[in-house]
This record gives C-alpha cells, structure tokens and sequence, in this order.
C-alpha cells in the first residue's frame, strides 16, 4: 500500500531537486516569495530519497515558527544557505575566506548540506540586515541546536559558547544598527566522544533552525506550566529577561475564542489559573486551550506571547490490586512504536513538516497512541504535532554511546549527560504529550541510575520517569528501582519477562521487530537486520505481528503489562522492521487490520 497521491520516485526527486524547479512551502499553498529556491545542488548522492525532501529546496527551508509554545509576532528565519569552511582555524581566530555554502538545517553528514563532504568541525557564515523596525528592540539570536561545542561570533565579537547535540540556546545582538549588514560566525566542534548524540557517531554543524527575534527590554524569556486536573488548576511559574520596575503579569486562559479563566500578579510570583470542569487532554480527545501572557507596567502592556496548554495527568495506582498506568485517573493501556527520527538523505532533520505531521497521523491510523523517541530528541514541531493531533510521548535522553562497553574515568564525563537531563525536561516540560522521561537505554553509557532518576523526579514530579529501558535480570538491575514502571526488552517470538519480581507496572519497552523488505524502497546493504525469521509478505508481517499482540493481551491480565513499544515506526537503514519504509513512501501492511490488532491490547474488551 503506497500513501499519499504525491509519491515520488527516487529519481524524479533527485532530478527536480537538481534543477529546483519548483517546490511549496509547509502549507500547501504558498506565497509567491515564499516559492523561490537557494539554488544550492547535492555533492553527495543518497542510497535513498525521502519522500518530501523537494521542500529541502525552498529559499528557506522549515518556514514555520520553530518554538511553537512561546510566540511572537514578530521574527526572522535565518534558514537557508550559509557560507561555510570545514576544519580552518580555532577560535578566536576567525576565517579569512568560506569555500563552500551549507543548507541550513543540516548536518554536514546529511545530503541535504549539500556540502561535498561530512566534517566534524567548521565554520558557518551568515549576512544578514536588521528590520528597521526592530532597532530600537532588543534582538535575540536564537539557535534551535548545533550539533558539538558551538562558539557564536557577532561582528567580530564572541557572544558566547554552547555545548551538545540537542539544547537551545541564544544571544543577545550587540550594537545592531537596522539597514546595516552584519555578520553571524558559528564555529561548530563534534570531535568530543563524551557529547552525547543517541546512535549516530556525529551530529555536525547547524541541524536545526536559526532565527532572530526582537523583545522589549524588560520581556517574558519563558515559564513552566503545570497543570492539576483534580485541582482544576493551571500554575505557571514565568522567568523574565532584564525586568525592571514594577512589574505584573496577568494570564489568560481561551477555548473556542471565550475566556475561560483568568490570573494575574506581581512578577516573580507563581499564577494560578482556575478552571471549572476542564475538558481533558487524551490521545482520543487531544483538546488544548489557548494561552496568553502578558507583562504589563501599570495599563501598559510591555510583552505579550500566546501559547497553549493541555488539561492532563499521567499517574500510576492499583487497580484491583494490580498496579496499572493511569491516565486522567483512569487505566489506560499504551501500544507504540520505536521512532528513530531519522531519514536517509536529510539525516537527522526531518525534510518537512509536513513529514513531522503525516508521520504522527499515520501511526494514530494505524492504532497506535504512543511513540518512544528513541536516544534522540526533535525540534519543537514535532512534540507540538503530538500536542495537536494526541499521541502520546516517551522521551529518551539521548545516550553517550563513546561510554557503551567503556569505563566514565570522571566525573566531568558523567557531567554531559546530566546537562542534556536538565536541559530536555526544561525544555520540552510544557508539553502535554509527553508522559514519560526515559534516563538510558539498556546497557548504553548508563552510569547511577537511581542518582539520575532522582534527579529528573526532583525536575519534574508531574511525569513518569523510566530509570532504564530493560532491566538487566541480575542483582545491579534489581537494586535500580526508584523508577515508576519496571521495562524490559524482548525480541523473541514467545513473548515474557525475565525478570519481572517487582510490584510497579510492567511494559515492553521494546519487542517484535520482524523484519519485512519492500523492493525499490529499502536502502541496499549486504546484510539486513530484524529479530527473528523475516516476513514473507504484508500479511506475513501481520500475522506474525498479531501473534505478539494477543501475547501481549495474555500479559496484561496475568503479569500487569501496561504498554508494548514495538520496533519499529520506520526502517532505518539495514533494519527493515518498520512498518513504513525508509523513504516513507510505503505503509507496509493494511492499516485496518493493524488497527484492529493493536486494539487488541489496547482496549481489553476486545478478546
């Protein structure tokens, strides 16, 4: 079954790109300056093309608001071509020429860099003017995430340092005179095994998207919303940037264009908006209220930005005496997918939003409520996608594969890991969809789990939070548990734990993963990788699929099993166990019936 009236060959997209005659923005309809193109051409040919790349071409790639949680009217894209230099000097010294230009975002391992080669240390360039409008603003360079040790320069001068693959960060601009050009240097360095990036060996250069924003002086830099759906409350905490004065700030609460409830006080304090009889956020009703904020010195309103809000919470409890995963208070049974988030040509940065959105909505048709972002975190978009259309999340703090199989020899090793924690749930801890904070995978670069675990509960007490996805069956893996639900990983056709001696609720962080090839839509490699005999055919790959789920029911009812994550929502690379292809050209099998199955589990009425 192929999806989409738009497929593309593999050829046809590589030519149209070649040529860019054409291309359309994120929303289907674009304007006619939103239609130009960077000119820039591969240098490196892909095994694979990905559906949607076309829109790699576009002038300015990735058009959409990038912080979809905290927005403003005003701001400026920098994506596009930027001049770059692999290796040149270390900073302070700056380049005295660029050789080449990059497609920003991507990675310099990405196709879609259309650099001739991946570098692990560099230089970006970028000329950019300031609106006229914004001179008498404040300006912040925002960077969405640099893959390395980034070291941003502006107009000769260093504004500052960043390390990792995924956190965001920003500057101030400097002395910016609108109408002027100015420059933007970023020297990137991804040499450091320690940096923690998830599976691959490096994440390069600037991945995700840059922009510039303009703010007051005195301006709301971001805040931190819980919501308590036995208290009928919303508290938001907000951090100012440089306030000033006499400062309040009033919240406002909205669904369908009415006021739904309202707060306000002095800045600093924590706002508490009441709501009578909320409607719940859930993957079946993904229902968000609409968020304004605003810092106001006296009548005057200094700041404003609108954001949204879902009603949810994800708890455990017993049930019958069995402990059970509880959603808005009531039991509620996960079956997912393993998501990657990575693509053949464009690497680590989606093609699209649209990819963003269609892939979420067709792992919601076929039956599945939940993905596990697997040792990688994504841009905003995606998780505001899953706000939006109501998928659950368990989110993955990227793993220090250098440290797979290898001693921390100090304590500064350990320290990366720890960053990345703090900054993801800072990050992405507004987010409604997301229930789940998941420390390490198996065995990879883990080190004090149960430290870790405490330190992410003491970050977020409105989550479950998952010392380690499979628990190793000896003495250290039992000592683990301050975790809130006990995971284990089996791939094999008899599905069961093999240790499971604890009183928490039970999931399958991992399991299945039949292999199943589509010709024409697979990457070639000598050996393909799945667990288990290899499907035969679609209904092959259902079947055997079925088999695991009517296990995974059996578990439910016997074992407390709460959720099953399958492998996976796509193939990657040698591994052909998704049920879409590499490419996401191809569902692999009827979307009815695998929603029928995965029903199964879900719904125990369903026998």
């Amino acid at each position: 079954m192929v999806n989409g009236s738009d497929k593309w060959s593999r050829w046809s997209v590589l030519i149209l790109f070649a040529v860019c005659l054409f291309a359309v923005d994120a929303q289907g309809d674009p304007a006619e300056e939103q239609r130009a193109q960077h000119g820039l051409k591969w240098k490196r040919t892909p095994k694979l093309v990905s559906r949607w790349v076309e829109e790699m071409s576009l002038a300015t790639p990735f058009p959409e608001y990038p912080r979809p949680q905290l927005v403003r009217d005003e701001w400026l894209n920098l994506n596009g071509p930027w001049d770059f230099l692999g290796e040149g000097p270390q900073p302070p010294e700056l380049p005295s020429k660029f050789t080449e230009q990059a497609l920003v975002p991507s990675a310099t391992q990405a196709v879609t860099s259309c650099l001739a080669k991946e570098w692990t240390r560099g230089w970006y360039r970028k000329k950019i003017e300031i609106p006229a409008a914004w001179q008498d603003k404040k300006v912040l360079l925002h960077f969405e995430a640099v893959g390395g040790a980034a070291t941003v320069v502006f107009n000769g001068r260093e504004l500052g340092k960043n390390t990792g693959t995924f956190k965001r960060f920003s500057f101030e601009l400097p002395e910016i005179t609108a109408g002027k050009p100015h420059e933007i240097v970023v020297h990137f360095d991804d040499t450091d095994p320690r940096i923690p990036r998830g599976k691959p060996e490096h994440v390069s250069g600037l991945w995700q998207t840059v922009w510039l924003e303009p703010v007051p002086a005195d301006h709301i830099r971001s805040f931190q919303q819980t919501p308590d759906i036995d208290a009928e409350t919303l508290s938001l905490d907000v951090e100012l940037g440089d306030a000033t004065g006499s400062l309040y700030l009033v919240a406002t609460a909205r669904a369908d264009g009415r006021t739904m409830a309202e707060a306000s006080g002095p800045a600093g304090e924590t706002l508490v908006l009441k709501l009578d009889e909320p409607r719940l956020w859930s993957p079946e009703d993904p229902f968000l209220y609409d968020l304004v904020l605003e810092l106001r010195r006296g009548e005057a309103t200094i700041d404003r930005v609108e954001s949204y809000f879902g009603m949810r919470k994800i708890s455990t409890g017993e049930v019958d005496g069995v402990p059970r995963i509880l959603l808005n208070n009531e039991v509620y049974y996960q079956a997912g997918l393993l998501d990657q988030g990575t693509w053949p040509d464009s690497f680590y940065t989606p093609p699209s939003d649209k990819c963003l959105k269609w892939e979420i909505e067709t792992a919601k048709d076929l039956g599945f409520n939940v993905l596990r972002k697997h040792v990688k975190i994504e841009a905003s978009r995606w998780y505001y996608w899953c706000d939006k259309l109501g998928m659950l999340v368990w989110q993955d703090l990227p793993s220090q594969m250098y440290f797979n199989g290898r001693d921390f020899e100090s304590d500064e090793d350990k320290q990366f890991a720890r960053d990345d924690l703090d900054a993801m749930i800072e990050q992405y801890y507004n987010h409604p969809s997301i229930v789940s904070w998941v420390i390490f995978n198996e065995t990879w670069g883990q080190f004090d789990p149960r430290e870790m675990t405490i330190r992410a509960k003491r970050l977020d007490t409105s989550r479950l939070i998952n010392a380690t996805s499979h628990v190793w069956p000896n003495e250290h893996g039992r000592r683990r548990y301050t975790a809130d639900y006990y995971d284990e990983h089996c791939y094999e056709r008899h599905l069961h734990f093999y240790d499971y001696n604890v009183h928490l609720p039970a999931v399958f962080g991992e399991f299945g993963g039949i292999a199943y090839k589509v010709e024409g839509n697979t990457e070639e490699h000598e050996n393909y990788r799945g667990y288990g005999p290899h499907a035969k055919s679609a209904q092959d790959l259902l079947d055997q699929y079925k088999k695991l789920v009517v296990q995974a029911a059996r578990l439910r009812d016997s074992q407390h099993v709460c959720a099953i994550i399958y492998t996976e929502l796509t193939d990657f690379y040698h591994e052909i166990n998704g049920f879409i292809t590499f490419d996401r050209e191809v569902v692999k099998v009827d979307a009815d019936e695998l929603r029928k199955t995965n029903m199964l589990f879900r719904d125990p009425s369903q026998r």
